[in-house]
């Protein structure tokens, strides 16, 4: 048999094959339709609302957001603050919808539940909700569809499972009957058995495959809605968060509205005390540190002006000690002897001038004098006290530590008084300062007074100082700390004004803030926003008017994925 002859065989072996492998398909195509059915389950089946969101009417006004969620004929209602964001507690809601009536009882979570046997019914309900907060009355409409959960699944299927795994071992025996009658039908054409059953399995799999078609591989459709009712990250980049997780994660949200506002610029500055209201403590000799009347000040420890903080009593060198003593005692034989002539020449008064006399008793008096100067200063003591009334801002000293002369012991500031001083690159910025701010750490700010600025560079940069105004809500300050100094100018721009918590970072590090588009679904906006103040950015680009953006909890959005 030459090659062309085998060829042909070959031919005409592959059409038998397809034959019986089209005849295998539509065989196991009426077992799997017999077994899987209507919605072609591929496995136990799970619960309907495992991977997708239960249903749900939400509705708003300028006042109020209800959302109402229904699980089991019963109707979780979420009633918020449009504007805000912020839970509504306490309020009276009427539900409506056909001929079904009744109030929604208030929950100790801060929801409202509203049970009636029409919201087991499936279609679309018309419903409507009449909010009494006491102060406020609104009428909120919305259509709630409610499914059928057993619809388009064999339930009989599911109570006898027996019968699919019937039609796979009557699939698998048609398998093995036409293999066997391909070998048969191919082994006297020179073909081996080998070869046919090869051609008959062949044909079958990319036939199978193509019979499943699309619709049949269920693993990444439920990937997509596994979690209906939980936060997720949308193709478009919105984020789905329910209500429960918006309670969970406290956001709360802001209407923009644009204005005109300043214009600013950013400095780096540092905090420093105020020279009129802090002080520092040195003392004028060396020597070693005793407790004061109070014991030793203690770091935030409050002082009085006049008030004794510490004592230094000197301390000598040996020869200085040596030269001390051998003058006192000196001293001390020049007055004795002073006061022996004393006595003398007051015995010959009358006969010894006057003069003399006098001069003798000052010569007493300047001796004393001197030897109680020289020897206080053998073993003097300093008291240290504090210069203005304050805190302890700095404590260097310990009892019987030794220390040297204009060596700084203590620092004492008012803390409701206290500077920062900025640099500043622009010498055109200087009259054009309208008010300015510090900001210590993101979302806090302290109001600031413009004092002066230097007219000598320092480092490159003009020298601006600004004392802080104090009060009981400012934000506490120290000395040595960095800062950022927001100043407005008297220049305005169009934008609006948001919390600084409001901006977060996109994966590709753009500023953007999360808009509340709807009832649950968050949108990301990328916007330009510069510094208004520690507390606050001015959005000039990126945002409209009304647009309801999330101020607390925005890092948390997003966050989800």
């Amino acid at each position: 048999m030459n090659s062309l002859e085998k060829m042909k065989k070959l031919g005409l072996a592959l059409m038998g094959a397809w034959r019986l492998t089209m005849l295998l398909i539509a065989i196991l195509a009426g077992a799997s339709m017999a077994v899987a059915g209507p919605g072609h389950d591929h496995g136990d089946e799970a619960p309907i609302a495992s991977g997708t969101a239960s249903p749900r009417v939400h509705s708003h006004s300028d006042l109020f957001e209800v959302v109402g969620i229904v699980e089991a004929g019963v109707m979780t209602l979420y009633l918020d603050r449009y504007t805000s964001n912020e839970p509504v507690h306490g309020a009276k809601i009427e539900v409506e919808t056909g001929a079904a009536k009744g109030l929604a009882q208030p929950q100790s979570d801060g929801t409202y539940r509203f049970e009636h046997a029409a919201l087991k019914t499936p279609g679309t309900l018309p419903i409507s909700f009449t909010v009494n907060d006491g102060k406020d009355t609104d009428l909120l409409a919305g259509d709630l569809k409610l499914q059928d959960a057993h619809a388009g699944h064999d339930h009989d299927e599911v109570s006898r499972p027996w019968v699919r795994w019937a039609g796979y071992a009557a699939g698998a025996l048609a398998l093995l009957v036409l293999a066997a009658a391909a070998v048969r039908r191919f082994r006297h054409r020179g073909i081996t058995p080998l070869l046919a059953c090869c051609v008959v399995v062949g044909g079958l799999v990319p036939s199978m495959d193509a019979a499943a078609g699309p619709g049949h591989d269920h693993g990444e459709e439920a990937a997509a809605s596994a979690g209906g009712n939980s936060p997720k990250r949308q193709p478009d980049g919105s984020v789905f968060l329910p209500k429960p997780s918006q309670r969970q994660l406290g956001v709360r949200t802001v209407v923009a509205e644009e204005k005109a506002l300043p214009k600013t610029v950013e400095l780096a500055g540092r905090v420093v005390a105020d020279p009129n209201t802090g002080g520092k403590v040195q003392p004028t000799q060396a020597g070693r540190i005793e407790v004061g009347p109070r014991g030793l000040p203690q770091l935030g420890q409050s002082v009085r002006k006049g008030e004794t903080l510490a004592v230094v009593r000197a301390s000598n060198a040996a020869i200085e000690r040596a030269n001390q003593v051998a003058q006192t005692a000196e001293l001390k034989a020049n007055l004795e002897l002073a006061r022996k002539r004393v006595v003398r020449l007051e015995q010959l008064e009358g006969t010894v001038a006057q003069k003399d006399i006098d001069a003798a008793r000052a010569e007493v008096g300047s001796l004393a004098q001197r030897l109680a100067a020289v020897g206080a200063s053998v073993s003097a003591t300093e008291a240290l006290v504090a210069p203005v009334s304050g805190v302890i801002a700095v404590a260097n000293v310990m009892a019987g530590q030794v220390v040297d002369a204009r060596e700084v012991l203590f620092e004492i500031v008012d803390p409701a008084r206290l500077m920062v001083e900025a640099g500043a690159f622009d010498a055109a910025l200087l009259g054009t300062i309208a008010s300015a701010s510090a900001s210590a750490t993101p979302g806090t700010t302290v109001a600031l007074r413009f004092v002066g600025a230097g007219r000598a560079l320092r480092e490159g940069a003009i020298p601006l100082q600004f004392s802080t105004t104090g009060g009981k809500d400012a934000v506490p300050l120290v000395v040595g700390q960095p800062v950022k100094v927001i100043v407005q100018t008297r220049e305005t721009v169009k934008g609006f004004a948001v919390p600084t918590g409001a901006v977060v970072k996109n994966p590709s590090n753009q500023d953007m803030v999360w808009v509340h588009t709807g009832a649950e679904v968050f949108q990301p906006r990328p916007v330009r926003a510069i510094a208004l103040d520690g507390a606050r950015v001015s959005v000039v680009d990126g945002l409209k008017a009304g647009d309801r953006v999330v101020t607390q909890g925005a890092p948390l959005v997003n966050q989800v994925r």
